[in-house]
């Protein structure tokens, strides 16, 4: 038993110290003729913006993945909207965001409900993870409700997953079907461990 408490104490030390020198980790500005010349389809890559009425993205950042991801580890930022009860599904930009059963949704702030899909509204800003599908929809493992730790972010989205399509001449970045449009305001970033 005594020998178990120590190997499960050294296991959690190993973690602690694996997560603080995750969370020390740098990263590095790059051009984007780098980013052009680097990015593969495949990749994973964590992009945010600012959408336009074409449905398109103007980047904002654009942050280069490194790591172990499942394929459960894809996440979406933004505003709920066409919210279908009925299927139980909703929206974030264009991207058709599916839940099922088994969904978690969790919410930090104690003083509002979100429990379960009916507390979703239009308008709420959410965190989704789960897994992008075939079909061009994305399934939801858990749903956190992030309109008060995350109102500065109103009006922007994020979406880290593998990269579709990268298209250099038109400075363009297809993630989960949605376009994002590099300008020369885009910051561009690489993480180093």
């Amino acid at each position: 038993m005594k020998t178990r408490v120590i190997a499960q104490t050294m296991f959690a030390l190993t973690l602690l110290a694996g997560v603080a020198s995750v969370s020390h980790a740098q990263s590095t500005t790059l051009s984007q003729a780098d980013l052009f010349k680097t990015l593969k389809p495949g990749q994973w890559i964590q992009l945010e913006g600012v959408p336009q009425r074409d449905l398109s993205v103007i980047a904002t950042e654009v942050k280069f993945l490194t790591g172990d991801f499942q394929e459960d580890d894809w996440e979406v930022f933004g505003a709920a909207k066409a919210i279908n009860r009925g299927l139980q599904e909703f929206e974030i930009l264009s991207l058709k965001i599916k839940t099922k059963a088994e969904t978690d949704y969790q919410v930090k702030d104690k003083t509002r409900q979100f429990t379960k899909f009916e507390d979703l509204k239009t308008g709420l800003l959410v965190e989704v993870e789960g897994s992008f599908l075939k079909d061009g929809t994305f399934m939801a493992e858990e749903i956190q409700d992030k309109t008060i730790s995350k109102a500065a972010e109103a009006g922007s989205i994020t979406f880290v997953g593998k990269t579709e399509k990268v298209d250099p001449a038109r400075r363009a970045i297809t993630l989960m079907g949605v376009t994002f449009l590099m300008n020369d305001q885009t910051h561009v970033r690489s993480a180093i461990k």
